[in-house]
């Protein structure tokens, strides 16, 4: 981030009031260069033009400038169904809708204690129906993503303090409305559910609606809802538009233990079940969450490893072990040069990287070193580690998927692959010894959510980097000419999950390689030119006779810069960005790899 823009947010922290807002608003677009641009519709049953300078500061915290259309209040389905409405004409890359209870649905808000069970029951089934429908007539003409907010309990529970014993309350309705909410919007490709009820639970109920703004203006969200709801917008926009972080970077004295471990010692260091130790215990424990959601975990401290590897070995508190980290930097050069070190160690970006350190020099020096990096701001007490670290949704995601999952593992294997790798007399020998076997599959519909994953977060090795969103790729999935695969990987080590995608769409003689890409987990093992064997005979089978592609530099894709001409592909005339080459079925010069195996069996991926 921009160092200036750092400060000018920096700033908004420090006085959070719509005043600073304002201001600051209006001086974002000063640092538009550096920002991606992100088309936003915000359409609601109610007035939300005060979220709009909230909004803009926010999406710029994360890298975006919000380009935002703001509809007239409750007017979601003209929005929606008019082909000629503002949300149309706009062309949002993501739609956020705020709906009132009250405004969709009153008797379940304002008429509770008069209905039957029954009745109850069909409110909420046609709640639930009407605006499915209007979705999915909104997405059969446009690919934005659209964002629900889910709704509120009330603040005053309609039974007082019989309300959670009632068997039929109207907390229990509302909750089964947001459950069945959240549950059919999954039939409809990028919909997602932006959790407005937990929101106003983290700031009390009675404290997230304004009762005189509403009456005078429609506006009902209070002073502090706006900055809140903006930045859960603000880390939808993230997912569903950036690069997610990918990797948490610690420091270890006084980070994940109390303590400087080369005066005390191992006995010295505070961890464990008594206080202070137990705030660092728990920061490990939140931690350990994170890797097993899928965060990357890796160590930048300076110390004597030998005196680290004792604490891992030995202290019977510590939470994280050895094998929960990619990689460990532990020894005296300078925190900026071993994150570099360490990112291409992991074969990552510094731009995924997270770091999270007790030192505010250290802080400073990563700042200004790397920028890229996203260096929190770690508070003096640790008690508060936890919460600064989750509060900042560096990691939040649209998914969780089973590559997630074993993503840690998968981790620990790259760095034993490394370790043995070292032991191999040659790149054959290399190959032979690393057994990799190879699944290929067309993309069905439990693969989507890992495809969409990879196309919105591969860089090095991506010949086009188009960022299909979820609805688009649905879109393609229906195309009969088209054929999208997903690549797996397993070897020695273990299952390298999903790891390449590629779409393909075949014409009367051509076939047209729309996007070829690889986690960067397995470059540097041909396995790019398996999977191109593989779609050169899918091209064969549809009656084509040359493929042809593009490759579109971008500051990240150099990896692949190459990867048309070494496969034989010759430059062809292009109109559009890019270089376009072409390769004749009749004159393919190389085979699929030797040592590569293929399995026939379909298998379920990670």
């Amino acid at each position: 981030m921009d160092r200036g823009l750092a400060q000018l947010l920096q700033a908004v922290d420090k006085r959070p009031t719509l005043a600073t807002y304002m201001q600051t608003s209006r001086e974002v677009p000063l640092f538009q260069a550096q920002l991606h641009t992100a088309r936003l519709a915000l359409l609601a049953t109610f007035t939300v033009d005060s979220l709009v300078p909230y909004l803009h500061v926010e999406a710029a915290r994360q890298g975006f400038a919000a380009d935002i259309y703001v509809a007239p209040f409750n007017a979601i389905s003209q929005e929606f169904l008019d082909p000629g409405s503002g949300c149309r004409r706009h062309r949002p890359d993501i739609v956020f809708v705020a709906q009132l209870l009250s405004d969709i649905c009153p008797p379940l808000a304002n008429d509770y204690l008069r209905l039957e069970s029954a009745e109850i029951d069909r409110y909420i089934e046609e709640t639930i129906t009407g605006l499915v429908a209007t979705l999915r007539e909104f997405r059969q003409s446009s690919p934005a993503a659209i964002v629900l907010h889910n709704f509120a309990l009330p603040a005053y529970p309609l039974f007082g303090i019989y309300e959670v014993m009632a068997p039929q309350s109207q907390t229990g309705a509302l909750r089964q409305l947001n459950a069945r909410l959240a549950a059919a919007v999954q039939a409809v490709p990028a919909v997602y559910v932006l959790d407005f009820d937990r929101l106003c639970a983290t700031l009390g109920y009675q404290h997230c609606f304004d009762t005189k703004m509403w009456y005078l203006g429609r506006a009902p969200l209070s002073a502090p809802t706006l900055p809140l709801l903006a930045r859960t917008q603000a880390a939808f926009i993230q997912a569903l538009l950036g690069s997610p972080r990918k990797c948490l970077v610690l420091d270890l004295d006084n980070t994940l233990w109390g303590g400087v471990l080369g005066e005390e010692g191992v006995a010295g260091i505070k961890v464990g079940p008594a206080f202070p130790g137990s705030a660092f215990r728990d920061f490990q424990q939140v931690v350990l969450q994170l890797h097993r959601q899928g965060v990357i975990l890796a160590i930048n401290s300076k110390n004597n490893p030998a005196d680290v590897e004792e604490v891992f070995r030995t202290h019977p508190d510590m939470v994280l072990r050895p094998e929960h980290f990619a990689s460990l930097q532990i020894n005296w050069r300078a925190k900026p040069d071993n994150m570099v070190q360490l990112a291409a160690e992991i074969n990552i970006g510094l731009d995924s990287l997270v770091f999270f350190d007790d030192s505010p020099a250290e802080r400073d020096l990563m700042r200004q070193a790397l920028p890229q990096v996203l260096t929190l701001e770690v508070p003096a007490d640790p008690l508060q580690y936890a919460n600064i670290l989750l509060a900042s949704q560096a990691f939040d995601k649209l998914s969780l998927t089973e590559e997630d999952r074993q993503r840690g593992a998968t981790y620990r294997d790259q760095r034993a692959r490394r370790q043995w790798a070292q032991s191999a007399t040659s790149l054959q020998d290399f190959y032979e010894r690393l057994q990799m076997v190879v699944n290929i599959q067309r993309v069905g519909e439990f693969a989507v959510p890992r495809v969409v994953d990879l196309l919105h977060k591969t860089n090095q090795f991506n010949l086009t980097t188009r960022r299909y969103t979820a609805a688009e790729l649905a879109e393609i999935l229906a195309d009969p000419r088209c054929g999208v695969f997903y690549l797996q990987v397993t070897d020695r080590f273990g299952d390298n999950g999903i790891v390449g995608v590629a779409i393909a769409r075949h014409g009367a003689a051509v076939v047209e390689l729309d996007t070829f890409l690889l986690s960067c987990r397995v470059l540097g093992r041909t396995v790019e030119t398996a999977f191109l064997s593989f779609l050169l005979e899918w091209a064969r089978a549809a009656g084509s006779t040359a493929v042809e592609g593009t490759f579109i530099p971008t500051a990240k894709n150099t990896p692949a810069a190459d990867f048309y001409a070494r496969h034989g592909f010759t430059p062809i005339p292009s109109t559009g960005a890019g270089s376009r080459w072409r390769l004749q079925l009749a004159d393919v010069a190389f085979q699929w790899p030797s040592y590569i195996q293929q399995t026939d069996e379909e298998r379920k991926p990670k």
